[in-house]
């Protein structure tokens, strides 16, 4: 029996392929664990995919988030627990609390803040901005009058009435009592107008007076499309490009911009060449209150417009004109008070006011005051469109005043039909008798308010890596009020490099417990397992965290949501269209416009996308029922129009022989 085992030894190749193959696999574990990170930074910091980010202010980890400037801490004890718990929390007695976050990227796609507090507070806000020296964006929280009373809702706008006259905001858009006292919130007055069905038909407006400079006009959209056509004119009188910019705006955002080039004469020449062209079609626009900017870029005025075309009938010229037609003009205008100035000989002229007073303008490079009605007041005039009525016979005038101008009476239309006061500037409700609202009233959970606030991507300007926020409440301070806040979270949409999120793809959340990098990789590991549950990539933090509103950011719109439909008149008695249009609303269908059809057709007839018939089935089946209340026969038409649907209400066709009468009983007061 031997004593030991003779091992062979191996071969030095064998042994070195060994080594090398060890090498191989310590390489590749190394590369695939850099893989791993590089993909982990990767995925929680780039996103390349979406995702949302919900940022929580729960304690004092300044990581991600600020602190709420102007806040103080302060704790709340649970007495109902069975170990006494305590929860830090922050009690704001400034009016003006701010914070900011730190975004994952420039590009969002919504921002959603999410509130829980204590208190009643005359109002609180909270506003956004994406650059340091920009301006707020903001949305209303709470507001406590409105709290108090108990509006109706009309599609996304709460209606008050002290006294009850007008059966809904439908009526009472239609005629607004401007004897009384209405106030707004959150709601601009112009806004109004796209409320009201319009059942005139759609007619144009044209001028072909010559204006020089920029001019501001205010269009009153009936109906889509939006159609304008300019012409302008160079003089070359100075050195330099001519260039008319025609800018159109709902409110402050910006939709169209297009310039008409200069006529490529460039020298101060005086050489005037053809008139220049320029067309803007809208055709996706809803019904409101447009700005049209026609903005000269030209060096001392050297613009000549020469023409306006509008396909919409309502057209006013806001606080000024500067006429330089060579024919006699008439001029409209609500204001009391202008200004008229002349800068050439040929400008001396003598103006005559409402038919009958004169008014001499008898130099150049002076600025005459002019009242237009002495006796008039100011109010009444815009609120009954009142018209003062100036014959100019030489033009080559600038005239200003602090209201709206127009050439034709026809033409008119008053921008402001409320004369409302702002509901936040309101010290005295009682003498409120009107209120619309874009708000919504607060939840509660216990003895908490729960609020929520949303800002659309195109309201915010990110020219950083920030969002600067700002919590107001206007008077807190010197009421001596408070504001408890048991929860405040912010949630940020990032969008996908590919277009969209992932569905179902789980919100990153940062909040102010601190979570180190570690915690965060060990997280992206366990979350490569493929067969974990769907809610185990859920960080545990989130349970640790006072409770949270539990409101989806990003709700998916339905079919009656989404869809846009139009209810037009195309041979039906009169406010057939208003009418089915707001039996539409009232069963839940949001977007519906009514107005007139250049068709003449019997029964009705429902349009919508032929890709869309099974999706659309249901849907299309509804509205007929609705249809059926007078229309026995309804037509079904497909077109290539996506999420649209076109009805015509047509003529009723008349009976072939009159019925014979039948004794029927009386119908109940609920029919």
């Amino acid at each position: 029996m031997q004593d030991k085992f003779d091992i062979p030894s191996l071969p030095q190749e064998e042994t070195k392929k060994m080594k090398l193959n060890k090498n191989i696999l310590v390489f590749l574990g190394i590369g695939l664990a850099i893989l791993i990170v590089l993909g982990f930074f990767t995925f929680y910091y780039i996103a390349p995919f979406g995702t949302q980010v919900v940022y929580q202010f729960t304690s004092n980890n300044k990581d991600k988030v600020s602190a709420l400037n102007g806040a103080e801490q302060s704790e709340s004890i649970n007495n109902n627990a069975t170990n006494t718990l305590t929860i830090p929390e922050q009690t704001i007695r400034q009016n003006i609390v701010t914070f900011n976050l730190g975004l994952l990227s420039k590009k969002i796609d919504g921002v959603w803040v999410n509130l829980k507090f204590k208190g009643d507070p005359k109002e609180l806000k909270i506003g956004v901005k994406g650059e340091l020296k920009g301006k707020y964006t903001y949305q209303p929280l709470y507001q406590q009058f409105l709290e108090s009373i108990k509006p109706e809702k009309f599609s996304d706008l709460l209606f008050w009435q002290k006294d009850k006259k007008y059966k809904d905001f439908s009526e009472f858009a239609k005629i607004p009592p401007l004897e009384k006292t209405i106030a707004t919130y959150n709601f601009d007055p112009t806004e109004i107008f796209s409320y009201i069905s319009s059942n005139s038909t759609q007619g144009n407006f044209a001028l072909n007076k010559m204006l020089r400079g920029t001019h501001e006009m205010l269009v009153k959209v009936d109906q889509a499309p939006l159609s304008i056509d300019i012409k302008k004119q160079d003089q070359n009188a100075y050195k330099g490009a001519d260039v008319l910019s025609i800018e159109v705006y709902k409110e402050n955002a910006l939709i169209v911009k297009k310039e008409i080039p200069d006529d490529g004469i460039i020298e101060a020449s005086s050489l005037r060449l053809q008139a220049q062209e320029a067309k803007i079609d809208i055709k996706d626009i809803s019904p409101g209150i447009y700005r049209v900017l026609l903005l000269d870029k030209s060096k001392g005025g050297d613009v000549i417009i020469t023409s306006i075309k509008i396909n919409q009938k309502n057209v006013v010229f806001k606080s000024s004109v500067f006429i330089v037609d060579s024919k006699e003009t008439k001029l409209f205008t609500t204001t009391s008070a202008i200004s008229a100035t002349t800068f050439h000989q040929a400008g001396l002229q003598t103006l005559k006011i409402n038919g009958s007073k004169d008014f001499e303008i008898a130099k150049i490079m002076t600025t005459y005051p002019i009242s237009l009605s002495e006796n008039m007041n100011q109010k009444t005039a815009t609120a009954t469109s009142k018209l003062n009525e100036i014959d100019i016979p030489k033009n080559d005038l600038i005239i200003r005043g602090d209201g709206y101008f127009t050439f034709g009476k026809n033409s008119f239309f008053n921008p402001n039909p409320l004369n409302s006061i702002d509901l936040s500037d309101v010290t005295d409700t009682s003498g409120i008798d009107y209120i619309i609202a874009r708000y919504q009233k607060v939840k509660k959970d216990g003895d908490w308010n729960v609020v929520q606030a949303y800002f659309d991507p195109k309201d915010i300007n990110v020219d950083g890596d920030k969002l600067y926020f700002s919590l107001e409440s206007p008077g807190l301070s010197q009421a001596e009020g408070e504001i408890t806040i048991g929860s405040l979270e912010v949630t940020v949409n990032k969008p996908s490099w590919f277009g969209s999120a992932l569905p179902n793809f789980t919100p990153i959340i940062t909040t102010i417990k601190k979570e180190g990098i570690l915690d965060k990789f060990i997280n992206f590991l366990k979350n490569l397992w493929p067969f974990k549950l769907a809610t185990s990539h859920q960080p545990s933090v989130i349970s640790k965290s006072p409770k949270a509103p539990t409101n989806t950011p990003t709700p998916t719109p339905t079919l009656k949501e989404k869809l846009k439909i139009t209810v037009q008149n195309g041979g039906g008695i009169v406010g057939i269209a208003a009418k089915y249009a707001d039996l539409l609303k009232t069963e839940g269908f949001k977007n519906v416009e009514s107005g007139n059809s250049s068709s003449d057709i019997k029964n009705a007839s429902i349009s919508y996308n032929k890709d869309q018939a099974k999706e659309l089935d249901a849907t299309i089946s509804e509205i007929e029922t609705i249809l059926n209340k007078d229309y026995r026969t309804v037509n079904r038409i497909t077109t290539t129009d996506k999420d649209k649907i076109n009805i015509i209400l047509g003529a009723l066709p008349k009976p072939t022989s009159a019925p014979k009468a039948t004794p029927t009983a009386s119908p109940s007061a609920s029919h």
